[in-house]
């Protein structure tokens, strides 16, 4: 019997950005980064410059992402009712309707690819992967 050798910290967190990019990938309908936006103004209107701070990306990029998303018409902007020099992000229905069937894709996307495992080895993997450090959420 030969023995198996653990892999290392690097090669699973390899692995587990391949599961996500693929997932990502196979459930796109719209470019990541306007994706996120897009989420990020759908929670509540926005300003482009808190907007910018949530997604961690220059006022300059989120220019551009914002200018993307009004071109597809999936948001919206108004004048700011507290400084109209200033804008306000809004989702509309297109938007909504959007983010509602690439949420569907992706589960679908998911669903299809953890099919290869049984539902015992997906508790595993849930209770595996929630053993983790949730160092994401805390910033870290």
């Amino acid at each position: 019997m030969s023995e198996t050798t653990a892999p290392t910290g690097t090669e699973l967190a390899d692995m587990i950005g391949s599961v996500a990019r693929y997932i990502r990938h196979h459930s796109r309908g719209i470019p990541p980064h306007q994706h996120r936006a897009l989420k990020v103004i759908a929670k509540e209107p926005i300003r482009p410059a808190r907007l910018a701070e949530q997604l961690h990306i220059t006022p300059r990029a989120v220019t551009d992402v914002v200018d993307a998303l009004v071109d597809k018409e999936l948001i919206h902007t108004e004048a700011d009712p507290n400084d109209r020099r200033a804008k306000i992000l809004q989702i509309n229905e297109s938007g909504s309707t959007l983010l509602t069937e690439l949420e569907e894709k992706r589960t679908a996307v998911a669903d299809e690819y953890f099919s290869a495992l049984t539902d015992d080895q997906k508790v595993q993997l849930k209770e595996l992967l929630s053993a983790l450090p949730d160092r994401i959420a805390k910033g870290n």
